[in-house]
């Protein structure tokens, strides 16, 4: 298998601990000459040889780890990935240099296409301190960083290691108000951070996150990114104060959020969670009472059948009852031959004891209405005014 040249060479770094001068290395890579390489354009594989050794200068004497070394190995790839190797050998000291150098360009970093990945691993590699250092700086960018397709993933590693509640303060004091909040929720890349801080950041931890996030509920659950945070805020709360605030939201916009393309999914994933507990017996119940107007509309509908798959035998009763009931409002009775007022007859247990209301049954049955309407092979409601007919008995004794 072939290999390149950078890698060949990056390999030869790794494994040995001889002194590599960076002009040959950068000529040779490059398949140049070293004196047509500028100081702006040189690869700095100084810095890259100094995170191997522990060391942070060459042998004349020089500083090898700068910002501009550093931000230069972002513009290729392969460069990357060799910082990040040396990254997971890299001491103390040689993280709070690079820390120290890097002061004030994280936030360019973290959006970079390659050197987001650096900064992933470098959080990975950070204690508590030096990862509190970067949130200090980065803090008031962050909202904002997260909705960039690259800065979102290196942010949720960050979020994804922060562990102490001084690292947790400086997080959500980048999302202090509902904007930054509903900005984030809402983008196809922020949403990811925001259900980060849900599942990693405790519930303790974060209570004012949420009243700031209650405000957004209903709002949130309409939108197409919202409702993934939405579910998730539910899913990692078990504050009874904040469970009564989700119930009383759900509750005063129900079959809005039901009848929504994307609210339908919340209505599902509370019958799910909640199960039996106390919300989830009233979210049955209000399910239940409003059952007819559900099932006429093309999304709340797919709540109703999970709720018939969820539910036991007595709650099916009482759902097949209210059907009954209101089978006039809905069109799951109707079929190609019958019309819906005509099984409205027929199902009428209210009226069952009417003696005036009279059914035919038979295959070759057929009656003549005034619209001229003929029914086979069903059973036939009769008008108030009709009489039933029946066929004369036939004379055999012609026979």
């Amino acid at each position: 298998m072939s290999t390149s040249p950078e890698r060949c060479l990056g390999n030869l770094i790794k494994d040995i601990n001889e002194e590599v001068n960076p002009d040959d290395f950068y000529s040779l890579s490059k398949d140049l000459p070293s004196p047509q390489i500028s100081k702006e354009q040189k690869l700095s594989l100084d810095s890259i040889y100094s995170f191997k050794s522990g060391s942070t200068s060459t042998s004349s004497g020089s500083l090898l780890v700068t910002k501009k070394s550093i931000l230069n190995a972002f513009n290729n790839q392969h460069d990357t990935i060799l910082l990040q190797k040396m990254l997971m050998e890299a001491s103390k000291d040689t993280l709070d240099l690079i820390i120290k150098e890097m002061f004030g360009t994280f936030s360019l970093i973290i959006k970079n296409k390659n050197g987001n990945y650096f900064c992933s691993d470098l959080f990975k590699s950070c204690d508590e301190k030096q990862r509190i250092i970067i949130l200090k700086e980065i803090r008031l960018t962050l909202a904002e960083d997260c909705l960039d397709e690259y800065g979102t993933h290196s942010i949720q590693t960050l979020i994804e290691n922060s562990n102490s509640l001084e690292e947790f303060k400086l997080i959500l004091s980048s999302f202090n108000d509902c904007s930054k909040i509903s900005k984030a929720a809402k983008n196809s890349n922020g949403f990811f951070v925001i259900q980060k801080i849900l599942n990693h950041i405790p519930e303790k931890d974060r209570m004012e996150f949420n009243y700031l996030f209650l405000k957004l509920f209903y709002e949130l659950s309409l939108d197409i990114y919202g409702i993934s945070t939405v579910k998730a805020f539910i899913l990692y709360t078990k504050s009874e104060e904040i469970m009564n605030e989700i119930w009383n939201i759900t509750y005063a916009n129900f079959l809005t959020i039901a009848k929504n393309q994307f609210g339908n999914y919340l209505i599902q994933s509370m019958l799910e969670h909640w199960g039996n507990s106390n919300e989830g017996i009233k979210l049955k119940k209000m399910c239940i009472t409003h059952f007819s107007t559900l099932m006429e509309n093309h999304y709340s509908k797919f709540i109703c059948d999970l709720f018939i798959n969820r539910s036991n035998i007595e709650e099916k009763k009482i759902v097949l009852a209210i059907l009954l009931k209101n089978k006039q409002n809905i069109n799951i009775f109707n079929n190609n031959n019958i019309k819906s007022h005509d099984f409205a007859n027929k199902f009428d247990f209210e009226n069952k004891n009417n003696k005036n209301t009279n059914y035919i049954k038979g295959e070759n049955n057929q009656i003549n209405n005034n619209n001229n309407y003929k029914y086979n092979n069903n059973t036939i409601p009769l008008n108030n005014d009709a009489k039933p007919f029946f066929p004369k008995k036939r004379n055999n004794k012609g026979k």
